[in-house]
């Protein structure tokens, strides 16, 4: 009888234990998708930030200073709010790096050096917002949008700079249309005849045809 009542207690001992075990994973589960709803930043469609175009891409193409702050813009916006500060962080750290180093020739002009300070600052300005609880997500988004806004404008201001001082030939090679509607005029051939002209006869000038005749009448 001892023995019945003890299995009896080994197997709702075992059964209580399961019970709790699936209970706390449950609560581990929940927990975890409202940490994640909680610290998740939805960004709007259009306020996505944008690739780099394929000439964009080619111009910053050996310029590391820039391309480790497009990697950082990227990391930003996949970002959760938990983790946004120290990618914020990241970014200013980079950019501040940027302005010490040396601009390539044709983008070294204060239209793009203005643009990453203002890049810094509103990355600043959302690390400080991200650590505060009373901005919502949706606030914090919405200065996200307005940080790509900025880092699109100084691609754009890449692209313009150097397309003032490149042929575009240079800049994109093959992939620039053939059937431009810019169509250099062909060069005239001249061509010389072939026929040979005879010489003209040598007129002697006016003194000399004197002198011959008064020579002759002598």
């Amino acid at each position: 009888m001892k023995k019945v009542i003890t299995y009896i207690l080994v197997i709702c001992t075992f059964f209580a234990c399961t019970e709790e075990q699936q209970k706390t994973r449950e609560e581990a589960t929940q927990n975890k998708e409202e940490f994640i709803a909680r610290n998740k930043l939805n960004i709007p469609k259009k306020g996505k930030l944008n690739d780099l175009n394929a000439t964009q891409a080619k111009l910053v193409r050996d310029w590391v200073e820039f391309k480790t702050i497009n990697e950082n813009m990227k990391l930003v916006n996949t970002s959760s709010r938990f983790s946004i500060v120290e990618d914020l962080g990241q970014l200013a750290a980079n950019i501040d790096a940027i302005k010490d180093k040396q601009f390539p020739d044709d983008l070294d002009i204060m239209q793009i050096r203005s643009r990453f300070l203002v890049l810094k600052t509103k990355a600043l300005k959302l690390q400080d917002d991200a650590g505060d609880e009373g901005v919502t997500n949706d606030a914090i988004a919405k200065e996200i949008v307005e940080m790509n806004h900025v880092f699109h404008a100084i691609c754009y201001q890449i692209q313009q700079a150097s397309e003032a001082n490149i042929d575009p030939r240079e800049i994109l090679g093959n992939s620039l249309n053939n059937d431009s509607t810019k169509v250099e005029k062909p060069e005239k051939e001249v061509f010389k005849s072939t026929i040979s002209e005879k010489p003209k006869p040598k007129v002697k000038p006016k003194k000399v045809v004197q002198q011959q005749i008064q020579s002759e009448e002598n």
